[in-house]
């Protein structure tokens, strides 16, 4: 199949995802019959998942352990179908980033590294099929309208991949930017494209919502999309009144391309190549930490597998979409990003989930305002704050927040405010206690 075939094939077939099933019964019934027959063909081709389908069957694959980044990288060379090794792959991969030329494949397969904020560096390998995919899944999900208009799309991010290039056509049309050089460079660049999507992580859509005429940046269909990072409602306030509309969104990691947003502004999974179980994190169950299982990734595999980030469960009605996709409220940060405080009147410990904290300080102050909170220890939270604004609006927002939690609030010190360059990753609350600390 030639690749732009392969493109429209995967496009179609995504759109009709939409509407192929009746009941959320029937996709879990599909669902299942497609993990087993993916996690037979990743056996047999991958001596790692060979061992676990031996031992426990195909048929009860949700009894296999759950895996990670760190279980992925320690039996990279056994966990991949392609005999692809980690060494190998390493050194691909560094070249890019060193060069920042990122065209060059091994053995026509896709190498990426992952930008390392769970404390791992990752590798991601994708076949040309598993690019074609990704590119008709992305495109499904993305537009509005059919394929007939052109587009333009700019892309900012860290690293560019093959994967973005596996889009282009004459009427696709993608430009790289990338992250590690100054915004202003790219300045004229992106305003003589004038893009009709333009996709970049919130803190860069913030920047230029900033600008003069930000709305009139991009042409129509006009489609804006918030990537790679924790998008909160301040900076989703300030994106709109700049380029007025609404930003969408899509997640992806190393791990796929996992849910994006709907034109109802709803944050949907994409159980078209995805299972998606829960793992509570509180009582009530209202977050939680997916476990991945994606029954279309076969050059390296992802089954069970852990993700290390604290959605927010959706406690709404139907989305008006009628996709019977799962929905959820939102993409809130890291597991390790939560942070804990002494219980008033127990031993224990009260969880701090990042949402929370950031809340607090959205109203404690101006929007234009940003910030980190990191927790050294389970008694200090330290406080850096762009502008030279006084501490005490924080201090009261963060005593009430630890009334509603029946938790002791913490002593707030006040730290130097450091930027966060535009390729790093944004942690603005971040936990940092030792191991060790009780």
């Amino acid at each position: 199949m030639s690749e732009r075939l392969g493109i429209l094939w995967h496009y179609f077939a995504a759109r009709r995802a939409f509407t192929r099933w009746r009941n959320r019964a029937e996709l879990r019934a599909w669902q299942e019959r497609q993990a087993r027959r993916h996690l037979e063909r990743v056996a047999a081709c991958s001596p790692y998942f060979s061992k676990l389908r031996d031992h426990l069957g195909a048929d009860r694959w949700r009894d296999w352990p759950t895996t990670n980044k760190a279980e992925m990288m320690s039996h990279f060379d056994d966990w991949n179908t392609a005999g692809v090794r980690l060494d190998e792959a390493f050194r691909i991969a560094l070249e890019a980033e060193r060069t920042r030329d990122f065209t060059p494949t091994l053995r026509g397969i896709t190498v990426g590294l992952s930008s390392g904020t769970s404390g791992t560096r990752g590798l991601f390998l994708a076949s040309a099929s598993e690019r074609r995919l990704w590119a008709g899944t992305l495109l499904a999900r993305v537009l509005r309208g059919t394929l007939l208009h052109k587009h333009r799309a700019a892309l900012f991010l860290r690293a560019d991949s093959p994967l973005y290039q596996t889009v282009g056509s004459r009427r696709f049309r993608f430009e790289f930017f990338d992250l590690m050089q100054p915004l202003e460079d790219q300045w004229h660049r992106l305003q003589a494209l004038r893009p009709t999507i333009l996709a970049a992580p919130p803190g860069v859509l913030r920047r230029l919502a900033t600008l003069p005429n930000a709305d009139h940046l991009l042409a129509p269909p006009a489609i804006l999309l918030s990537v790679a990072d924790v998008l909160d409602k301040a900076e989703w306030e300030q994106i709109e009144r700049g380029f007025h509309m609404d930003p969408g969104q899509l997640y992806q990691a190393t791990e796929g391309f996992l849910a994006a947003t709907c034109p109802h502004g709803r944050l949907h999974w994409n159980e078209d190549a995805v299972v998606i179980e829960k793992e509570w994190l509180d009582a009530a169950r209202t977050r939680f930490t997916p476990i991945i299982t994606d029954f279309r990734r076969f050059t390296q595999p992802v089954i069970r597998y852990r993700l290390n980030d604290v959605i927010v469960a959706d406690q709404g009605s139907p989305c008006p979409c009628g996709s019977i996709f799962e929905t959820f409220a939102a993409i809130e940060g890291r597991c390790d990003d939560a942070l804990q405080l002494p219980a008033l009147g127990s031993s224990a410990l009260v969880t701090v989930f990042p949402d929370f904290v950031r809340r607090s300080m959205i109203l404690a102050l101006p929007g234009s305002l940003d910030y980190t909170v990191t927790q050294p220890s389970l008694t200090e939270w330290c406080v850096a704050l762009s502008e030279d604004a006084p501490l005490e609006p924080v201090r009261r927002e963060v005593n009430d927040l630890c009334q509603r939690l029946g938790a002791i609030p913490p002593t707030l010190t006040r730290v130097p405010w450091t930027p966060t360059a535009l390729h790093a990753k944004r942690r603005r609350v971040r936990c940092e206690i030792p191991s060790s600390d009780p």
